[in-house]
């Protein structure tokens, strides 16, 4: 009897202590905790970036702009008078497959060395689709596309950011700044092993991703530390693309000048 009870009170000193380390290890720090509730706190909040929006209201001017001295046919002009030899110039404005208006930038090419020993070939685009009246940007599009530059097997990807609600900074009355979420960004990733398998330089796709993600999706978020490394990428683009466009207006500005110079030339 005095054995059996000695085996009881052993096992229950070591389901005690069992239980004791297993709700240490369980135990997070202050920091951890902390930061939990930050990353919580933010995506609840969304993503919001006042420099993000302030590049999205930059663009969008800009492209009003350009829009002005198309409308005049400014590039148009350019083209045929103002080089030596007379040629055609594309439209800066687009139109999709359903029929709504975008601009297109080309953005960084070349070889990849990211998953070294493999290299790729690397191309991308950027989409800016202007809202109807061109004060602002109805939906932005990032393709990147890639291709093995060697080995046995075949493998071809493309990689598609859209932002389908691009906000400009806003400012309340009491002077306090309004931002957007960014919540609602969505990520696509195409794949094919065939070569013939072509995606189109448009910012429609006929074929459907293999994998689609949403930013910070309520029920299903991404890993934070990959979101802040998507807004990152994604802001990075943005200031490539800001710079890119001013570029675009700068010329058609000096254009419109130097045809005005032609002009006055009697003699």
């Amino acid at each position: 009897m005095n054995q059996a009870k000695i085996l009881f009170s052993i096992l229950l000193l070591l389901s005690t202590l069992n239980s004791v380390f297993a709700e240490r290890a369980k135990s997070l720090t202050f920091k951890e905790r902390e930061t939990i509730k930050q990353i919580e706190a933010q995506r609840k909040a969304g993503f919001s970036d006042v420099e993000i929006d302030t590049l999205h209201e930059s663009i969008a001017k800009n492209i009003g702009e350009i829009k002005k001295l198309n409308v005049l046919g400014v590039d148009k002009q350019a083209s045929v008078y103002l080089t030596d030899i007379p040629a055609t110039n594309s439209d800066i404005f687009k139109l999709d497959k359903e029929n709504k208006t975008f601009l297109e930038f080309s953005l960084p090419q070349g070889q990849s060395y990211v998953d070294w020993p493999k290299i790729y070939l690397y191309d991308g685009y950027a989409y800016i689709y202007p809202s109807e009246n061109f004060q602002d940007i109805s939906k932005i599009v990032l393709m990147f596309r890639r291709v093995n530059a060697e080995g046995d097997v075949y493998v071809k990807e493309m990689r598609r950011l859209i932002n389908p609600t691009p906000k400009s900074i806003v400012f309340k009355e009491d002077n306090t700044v309004e931002t957007d979420s960014n919540s609602d960004i969505i990520l696509e990733y195409y794949q094919s092993n065939i070569s013939n398998t072509i995606w189109p330089n448009e910012p429609i796709q006929a074929m459907e991703p293999n994998v689609t993600m949403e930013l910070n999706k309520t029920d299903s978020p991404l890993p934070y530390e990959k979101q802040k490394m998507i807004m990152q990428q994604y802001k990075k683009i943005l200031r490539n693309i800001d710079k890119t466009v001013a570029k675009k207006l700068r010329g058609l500005q000096l254009d419109q000048r130097r045809m005005v110079t032609k002009m006055l030339e009697f003699k």
